[in-house]
């Protein structure tokens, strides 16, 4: 059957274990061979230090121009995709046609490369997508020794 430590991890564990009339007797002895509990202080935690408000938000001016709508063309680069020296990171679908082309990103033929692939064509147009995958596979192939 189950060893006295066994028992004990399987009752911590709050499983029922049955005992037999020497099992129980193996137990109680066990019991009493185990360390009385040991009483630990443990202190408040101290409140956390105030924090400053933030300073209050500024407005852009309103402009007296009549409003145009916002296009994904007519929308400035935000500086988020940038790096120092004016190089943009690859966006996602950058990154994944790179990895089916197998071409090296560092090379100035493959920034030319990506600079001609219409990504929002790609992105709007599932059949443009399948159009271009023979052309990437062929870069993979080319890329093979």
């Amino acid at each position: 059957m189950w060893s006295t430590q066994q028992q004990a991890w399987l009752q911590a564990m709050g499983y029922t274990v049955y005992l037999e009339g020497s099992a129980l007797d193996a137990l109680a002895s066990a019991e009493a061979a185990m360390p009385a509990p040991v009483a630990v202080e443990i202190e408040p935690m101290a409140a956390p230090a105030p924090r400053a408000a933030p300073p209050p938000r500024r407005e852009a001016p309103q402009a007296s121009a009549p409003e145009t709508p916002v296009t994904a063309a007519s929308r400035p680069l935000s500086n988020a995709g940038r790096r120092a020296g004016g190089l943009r990171m690859p966006d996602r679908l950058q990154i994944a046609l790179l990895r089916a082309s197998g071409c090296n990103p560092n090379d100035p033929q493959t920034r030319v490369l990506m600079d001609s692939w219409p990504l929002a064509e790609l992105r709007a147009d599932p059949a443009a997508k399948r159009a271009l995958w023979p052309q990437l596979r062929a870069l993979r192939r080319k890329q093979r020794p």
